[in-house]
């Protein structure tokens, strides 16, 4: 409150805080730090998303640690997670969690929020319960979106598009994801960033010592990695081992990765068992190494370390972004791909070869043709290990602070007129009794007492606040309902407006402008309330109440607070602030 602006208050004749609306502008502030937001899965999650969230959580920790970060994890409800050190969970399918979340984050005063889109880790057909969180968070928003889709449905279009009209900055992992945005989606190509996937800074060359560390001494490694699923095309991969083996027996495939948990829960590990049957058929099972479970970021580091090509064979040619081909690019891989969106990027310049997508002959002669020429594979390798210096963690975390930072704007912007407020200073003036009138700067001012006026409106946003538990609401709405029923006053058919702190009255009979305001809040009650015993409550004083008050001359609220300090018992002490908390949407 001390630095808020002053005006004169005539009636007093000292200057005051003034009072603002939530929806005002107020400029920007220099700050020493920022403050962040960041959504999306998160480990222990195991998914690729989860580790990109989690990589930018740590790597802002460790290179920008004046970017303090938040985190509001996605939770699966069919398979609930333990997550340690995060701000909130979310329960991605329940419409009220986002609610909560959204005012927990407006009440925490971040800086910017930084969301992770995927269509499938939200609620709802295609993810659409996103939209409804964006819509309620007050700050500026920042995108990651991992996929952006040249053949949308409708509603995914319409999702997309929603977000990016929302969106402050958007991050993309590719050119042409960019491209897409701004030619399919109508985005500001000034609102986006391309940001390459990060990746780990390591040696080069290692692939002997750590072959070792596996017990692979002697062996020419393939390697793919991921979540298994239909869409990695390893059948492919597998089908190209008789020719390359019948060239280079010491060749060993080793896929590595735990089979996706929704191609589990669909179908258990029937892909998986049909690879294995087919490099059996094949007669190469001898050539195929499995690791069947997910991998720490560490540990894969190390398996890819120990590889000395890494496949990727991916069928669909819309991928954007490869967290692992942007590792094995970075470690100095030979890298042989499918020519989807990220490897075509992230491969130009002869950092690895494409090959035509769904063809075991093609994939079989690349890599043959990669194991006869050693020292052409090592110029790749460190062709590739150059153009992996370009991703490394700490370019990446540079990059990632520009792109928040640019997003808080340094120009006074209003937040969405459906951004949820916060509570806390609401509820901060609260106790048993009601709502007090005045504070001291942050600090409730006991010596004011209470008003008809400030519970009228307090109970009116009960009714339509988001975002808060039942038990919570509950307990508020009672108390300021419990204070209007005390304001009404029988013997003169009139409410009271002034309570001293010790619940004793200032008066007998309060202005006309709060009578006109507890008979508005009892209507809204009626018509808003979400418990049904509140209403009746409601109902039944205001058919109490509305017949008397009918002979009132002026009983609609001002257009500005009417304070009556002739009326209040603590008029002639001295007020060194005043601060009301209004909420905008029950005085509008």
């Amino acid at each position: 409150m001390a630095n808020l602006p002053l005006s004169q208050d005539f009636e007093f004749g000292r200057e005051v805080a003034e009072v603002h609306s939530i929806f005002e502008a107020t400029g920007a502030t220099p700050k020493r730090g920022m403050r962040l937001a960041l959504i999306g899965n998160f480990a222990p999650r195991k998914c690729g998303i989860a580790t990109f969230t989690t990589d930018i959580f740590e790597k802002l920790g460790a290179y920008h640690p004046e970017i303090t970060v938040d985190v509001h994890a996605l939770d699966d409800p069919r398979r609930p997670l333990s997550y340690e050190g995060v701000a909130s969970t979310i329960v991605c399918d329940d419409p009220e969690a986002y609610s909560r979340a959204a005012r927990r984050i407006n009440e925490a005063g971040v800086d910017a929020v930084w969301l992770q889109h995927e269509y499938g880790i939200f609620g709802g057909p295609d993810g659409e319960m996103v939209t409804h969180f964006v819509d309620r968070l007050a700050a500026p928003l920042v995108l990651t979106l991992h996929t952006v889709l040249s053949e949308p449905s409708e509603r995914q279009r319409a999702i997309m598009r929603h977000l990016i009209t929302r969106a402050s900055r958007i991050m993309v992992m590719s050119s042409r994801a960019r491209d897409l945005l701004i030619s399919h989606y109508e985005a500001g190509a000034g609102l986006i960033e391309v940001i390459e996937h990060g990746a780990p800074d390591r040696p080069f060359g290692r692939q002997d010592e750590f072959k070792a560390r596996f017990g692979l001494e002697g062996r020419k490694v393939l390697m793919s990695f991921g979540l298994i699923g239909p869409g990695k095309g390893l059948e492919h991969a597998i089908r190209a081992l008789p020719k390359i083996v019948a060239r280079h027996p010491e060749v060993l495939y080793r896929i590595v990765g735990a089979t996706h948990p929704n191609l589990v829960a669909a179908e258990g590990e029937a892909y998986r068992e049909s690879l294995e049957a087919l490099a059996r058929e094949l007669g190469v099972a001898d050539h195929v190494g499995w690791e069947n479970r997910f991998l720490q970021t560490d540990e894969l580091l190390d398996q890819l370390e120990a590889s000395d090509i890494y496949l990727t064979p991916y069928p669909g040619l819309q991928q954007a972004t490869s967290g692992t081909l942007s590792y094995a690019v970075a470690l100095g891989k030979a890298v042989i791909s499918t020519p989807y969106v990220h490897a075509r990027e992230l491969l130009a310049s002869d950092a690895g070869l494409l090959i035509e997508p769904n063809s075991s002959d093609t994939i079989a002669q690349a890599v043959i043709t990669l194991l006869d020429d050693p020292e052409a594979m090592t110029a790749m390798q460190r062709r590739a290990y150059a153009r992996g210096r370009e991703t490394i963690w700490p370019r990446f975390a540079s990059a990632s602070a520009q792109l928040v930072t640019k997003a808080v704007a340094p120009e006074p912007v209003v937040p969405p007129v459906t951004a949820i407020p916060g509570l806390s200073a609401v509820l901060a003036m609260s106790d048993a009794t009601g709502m007090l009138q005045h504070s001291v700067g942050v600090v409730p001012d006991r010596r004011h007492g209470y008003c008809l006026d400030d519970n009228a409106r307090a109970l009116m946003l009960m009714n339509v606040a988001e975002g808060i538990s039942v038990g919570e609401r509950m307990k508020w709405s009672l108390a300021y309902a419990a204070f209007i029923q005390s304001a009404w006053n029988p013997d003169l058919k009139r409410f009271r407006n002034f309570m001293r702190f010790d619940r004793s009255w200032c008066e007998d009979e309060g202005s006309e402008d709060s009578n006109g305001r507890a008979v508005w809040a009892l209507g809204q009650t009626i018509e808003l309330s979400r418990d049904r015993g509140l209403a009746d409550w409601a109902q039944g004083l205001y058919d109490d109440v509305i017949q008397a008050v009918g002979a009132l001359g002026s009983p609609a609220p001002p257009p500005s607070p009417c304070w009556a300090p002739a009326r209040c018992c603590a008029a002639t002490r001295p007020m060194p602030h005043r601060a009301r908390w209004l909420n905008a949407a029950a005085t509008s």
